[in-house]
């Protein structure tokens, strides 16, 4: 199975993963990595497994924060539902009224369950949800648990079973399995803050004394692109702070003011799922 860092995410990293290499190259003689922006964690996750870096993390996302948390601090709760399925009902009522369940678990849902991993939609459409809901069953109750060949052998059965042709997919627990991946991280003693604030705030927050042994990645909600759970992103502030800032600051972005320059670039591929189509996109670094 291919190596994945962090969940599932709207926006994640996880395709532009040789640039962010570049930049811990380019900073290895620091000792401190800043991610305000952490999203699906999985920049963070690279850098706990990869370098000998501390890691200081934030997200707005308070419940996706809540969800880091639980999971690295022994995952008690959520193993409890880990395969459980959850309705396109039970997806409603956790995304209109979150106050009714842990803060984790609101993230759990939002995240593994959402459509496009936007935190709003039901993953499946009206029309497959009862197909995937039974191919979840059957695979939990046939040894899904043992392994990916076994994993693999289920699917092929459940298609054969069910007449089905062509490529057959249970996102949730492809997801699933990235989020217990975070779990066996063997470096979270590298993890030193864990926040969810505003990005501003949590820079601010941070001592002196390690700021001036850091450098710092932003990952910042896109401007006039599709909008996260919380944006309200003051973009004029956030650049008039990142020319300013006297530590090494990378932005990714797919565009910035006139005035700063690009340092590198990737092209990557992006499914968008809803057209059944595939665009290419241009993700820049700025320094």
């Amino acid at each position: 199975m291919k190596k994945h860092y962090g969940i599932p995410y709207m926006g994640s990293k996880e395709k532009i993963l040789g640039l962010i290499q570049y930049i811990f190259d380019r900073e290895h003689s620091k000792k401190y990595f800043i991610d305000p922006f952490c999203g699906g964690f999985s920049v963070s996750a690279y850098a706990l497994e990869r370098t000998k870096f501390k890691v200081l993390a934030n997200d707005l996302n308070e419940y996706v924060i809540a969800l880091y948390k639980e999971i690295f601090g022994g995952a008690k709760e959520i193993s409890k539902v880990w395969f459980d399925w959850v309705s396109r009902e039970k997806f409603m009522d956790v995304r209109d009224n979150p106050v009714k369940y842990p803060k984790w678990y609101v993230g759990y849902v939002l995240t593994i369950w959402s459509f496009g991993n936007n935190g709003k939609a039901y993953l499946f459409g009206k029309d497959i949800e009862e197909l995937k809901r039974s191919a979840h069953e059957y695979l939990l109750e046939n040894g899904y648990r043992e392994n990916q060949g076994k994993r693999i052998e289920l699917v092929k059965e459940f298609k054969g079973k069910e007449l089905l042709a062509g490529r057959f997919e249970l996102q949730q627990l492809e997801r699933l399995q990235q989020l217990q991946q975070l779990q066996r991280l063997e470096q979270l003693q590298q993890l030193q803050q864990l926040e969810s604030m505003d990005w501003f705030a949590f820079i601010k927050s941070i001592p002196k004394s390690i700021l001036e042994n850091a450098f710092i990645y932003c990952d910042p909600p896109y401007q006039d692109t599709a909008k996260y759970s919380k944006n309200d992103m003051d973009y004029e502030q956030f650049w008039s702070w990142f020319r300013a800032c006297p530590c090494p600051v990378y932005v990714s972005s797919y565009a910035a003011p006139e005035d700063i320059n690009v340092i590198n670039t990737a092209h990557k591929i992006v499914f968008l799922s809803a057209q059944k189509k595939r665009t290419r996109s241009k993700e820049n670094i700025y320094f």
